[in-house]
């Protein structure tokens, strides 16, 4: 089942996007109460896998200090997941009330993640996402493929623009704790479009072609479960779009196909060719207002980074908190242009805050 389970997990990721990232997606919850024992959360682990396979074998619980735990944050975000590898990552500080969470986005969404959180501290979690719903299908995979081929030669999206070029591997990593924020999807969006804007400005790069991609959920949080259960739009914006104009186009536009089920080598060669070009020009994803009762103080998502900028916006909101994030490429973005870009991103999501 661990081989089943890892080739079920790399074959979601798909086709799309820039296949030398590992899209491991990651969740840092600072605790109000103490950090369970390793031994405990790899029970829990064992006892979820045993329900749901897909989840892969069950990874040794890692121990680390606040002065490590960067280092095996970014290890959790760029190791890649070689297959029958685990696809959940887990490791505890033992000097903070801190616990750090990742996963395979083909095993794991966002709200998958939020659950297997609940699942290792033993309390019921549950997220404010409404979910999409029924959503009538879009264009079948082979026309979507084929324009999304035309764009990538033609009319590539927008680019956040980079502050350096390096010879640097993995992402670099920003939080900012804000109070509480009354924001849904439509309006991080529109805040993480201005943000592109106003960085390419101070960068002299145009912001033509503005592409954002966003996950959603098919279903509700109120009871999620460790599973990837996500659609996936892809929202064309036009200059300085408003909070309106994307819960209208949100509402409007179907949802990106699925993956076939098998993949051409060409078609892979293809990709891993045009992936500097392929993609969105970023990605949002927010897990919404999370509920854990007094478990959980604060929560730092950061979605899986890839497309043409490499740039990731994260959002969560728990208790009188809502945490934004900017995960990034580091090889075009150091740890103060990170900083930087999320001070823009925080700036911009504070103008559409309805307070």
């Amino acid at each position: 089942m661990t081989r089943l389970a890892s080739d079920h997990a790399h074959r979601v990721v798909g086709l799309y996007g820039d296949p030398t990232v590992s899209w491991s997606i990651l969740l840092e919850a600072e605790l109000g109460t103490a950090v369970p024992e390793p031994e405990k959360l790899r029970s829990r682990l064992a006892a979820a896998g045993q329900q749901y396979p897909h989840l892969g074998a069950v990874p040794e619980i890692e121990q680390t200090t606040a002065a490590g735990l960067p280092a095996v944050r970014d290890r959790f975000a760029s190791e890649p997941y070689e297959r029958t590898d685990p696809l959940v990552r887990v490791a505890v500080c033992v000097d903070e009330l801190t616990l750090l969470v990742a996963a395979h986005h083909g095993a794991l969404d966002g709200l998958g993640l939020l659950s297997l959180l609940g699942i290792l501290l033993d309390v019921p979690v549950s997220s404010g996402a409404t979910g999409i719903g029924e959503r009538a299908a879009g264009k079948p995979f082979l026309v979507s493929a084929v324009q999304r081929l035309a764009e990538a030669l033609f009319a590539p999206p927008a680019r956040i623009a980079p502050d350096r070029a390096a010879p640097a591997a993995g992402d670099v990593f920003a939080a900012v704790y804000e109070p509480r924020l009354r924001l849904g999807a439509a309006a991080f969006v529109a805040a993480a479009a201005r943000t592109t804007e106003r960085w390419n400005r101070e960068h002299h790069v145009r912001a033509a072609r503005v592409v954002a991609a966003l996950g959603a959920s098919w279903r509700s949080g109120a009871a999620p479960e460790p599973v990837h259960d996500s659609a996936f739009f892809r929202l064309r914006l036009g200059n300085h779009p408003v909070v309106a104009d994307v819960a209208a186009l949100l509402g409007e536009q179907p949802p990106e196909p699925d993956f076939p089920a098998r993949s051409s080598r060409l078609a892979r060669l293809g990709t891993r060719l045009l992936a500097s070009r392929l993609g969105s020009t970023f990605l949002m994803s927010n897990l919404g207002v999370v509920s854990t009762g007094d478990t959980v103080r604060s929560l730092a998502f950061y979605p899986a980074a890839s497309g043409r900028s490499g740039v990731a916006f994260g959002a969560a909101t728990t208790g009188g908190t809502t945490t934004v994030t900017v995960r990034a490429r580091r090889k075009d973005f150091d740890a103060l242009a990170a900083a930087r870009l999320l001070g823009a991103f925080r700036d911009a999501v504070r103008e559409q805050d309805p307070r």
